[in-house]
Parts: structure tokens; sequence; C-alpha cells
């Protein structure tokens, strides 16, 4: 067993694990979707003109109702609130929770397992080149490119999801499909577009470092005898 690490397997290592928790966090986020209403979600009440000796200040904190493809963010008992509308997990009401949401949760949710598992054979590329004569490479960057795509139609999902009645009663009844209305897209829709694309390089980054592990500089220091090579 040899351990080779090259700039590109190194890099190609790191955007796998970067492209997993980008994707994890974007699920996660509340604010795909954000509603065109704002209102005061933190307040504390100003002093007594007569109580000179109270340290209480005055301030507001200005929120706006969001949404995700599993939670929301919304004004309750008056302060700002974030939970998942799923309460039945994938049973919930097609109402509350759009069923193309539903798809795209699923999609997503299975692309991170299979890029989890992809960047975790990438870190033992470092050790193990090959399992079964085939290129562990070559393996972690189709699953890679699958779960790209699984990303990529998951938020396909989301946006035809915007004419259902849970977005209507956000963004505006002229809400529909692919149309936000009155609502603007917010940081988890950016995160996921951004995990999309950086899912895709890293799937294409893998035959560039599975070429340079096998490049003659690194066969010709195994040959030497060297179990473990650096080329950085």
């Amino acid at each position: 067993m040899y351990f080779i690490l090259t700039a590109k397997s190194l890099l190609w290592v790191t955007l796998s694990v970067v492209s997993t928790i980008t994707m994890f966090t974007a699920i996660y986020s509340p604010k795909w979707l954000i509603g065109p209403t704002e209102y005061n979600c933190l307040s504390t009440k100003p002093p007594l003109q007569t109580d000179y000796n109270s340290t209480d200040s005055y301030y507001e904190v200005h929120c706006r109702p969001s949404v995700g493809i599993y939670y929301r963010c919304k004004k309750v008992n008056g302060n700002q609130h974030c939970g998942s509308f799923a309460v039945e997990g994938l049973s919930t009401n097609p109402n509350m929770f759009p069923n193309a949401w539903k798809i795209a949760l699923v999609l997503m949710s299975t692309g991170i397992l299979i890029n989890f598992l992809m960047s975790i054979m990438a870190v033992g590329s470092f050790c193990k080149q090959a399992i079964r004569k085939k290129s562990v490479f070559g393996v972690a960057g189709s699953g890679q490119g699958l779960a790209g795509l699984l990303y990529l139609i998951g938020v396909i999902c989301f946006a035809a999801g915007w004419g259902s009645e849970r977005v209507a009663m956000l963004c505006g009844t002229q809400s529909e499909p692919f149309v936000s209305a009155d609502c603007t897209t917010g940081s988890g829709l950016y995160t996921a577009a951004f995990g999309v694309l950086l899912t895709f390089g890293t799937a294409m980054l893998s035959g560039p470092a599975d070429r340079a592990t096998s490049s003659d500089k690194v066969a010709l220091q195994l040959e030497q005898g060297e179990n473990i090579v650096f080329l950085l």
C-alpha cells in the first residue's frame, strides 16, 4: 500500500468534502424564498421618560418570513420562529408541504448521501487508488456527477412548487411554478446553486487527480522504493 498525495488529488478531496457540507447546509436553510412583508420580530419597551436611571434601551429587529425545502421562519408570539413545516414527514398535507418539494427533499438527500460516500472514498484514495482494478477516482467522480444531477433536479423541483398554496400565502396569489411573485430568492437557494456547480466541478476534477497520481514522477518514486509520495 502506498500513500500518494498530489496537489490535484488534495484539491479534489477538499472540494469533495466542501461540496457535501455546502449542500447539507443548503437543505437545512429556511431562506430559499423570502416573503415581502417585514415585521418587528424583537423589541424592548422604551423606558419611561421620568425614569432616568433605567438602563433599558429601546431597539427593534426587523425580520421577513421565509421558507426553504422543509424549514420556514415566521412570526410567532411576537418573535421570529424557525422550524420544520413537515410535521408528518413526507406524508404531510401537500397544502403545507408541496409534493414537488417532497421530491426535491428526497432527491437532494439522496445526493448528499452519495456525495458523502464518495467523499469517504476520495479520502481513501490517498492510500488506495484502485478497487478491483477500477480507479477510485473514476468511481468517485461518477458518483459525484450523479449527486450533482440529483441536486440540480431537486432545485428545479423546488422552483416547480412555487405555484403551491404555501408559496401563494407567502408570496402572493400571482405566484406560479418558476414564478415567485412578490418573494425574493434567499441565501439558501444561492447556496444550493453554488453547491450544484461545486459538485459538478469536483466530479470533473477527478480525472486530472487520477492522472496526477499515476504520472511518471509518481511511478519513478515508487520504483525507487518510496512508500510515501508527495508531489505538491
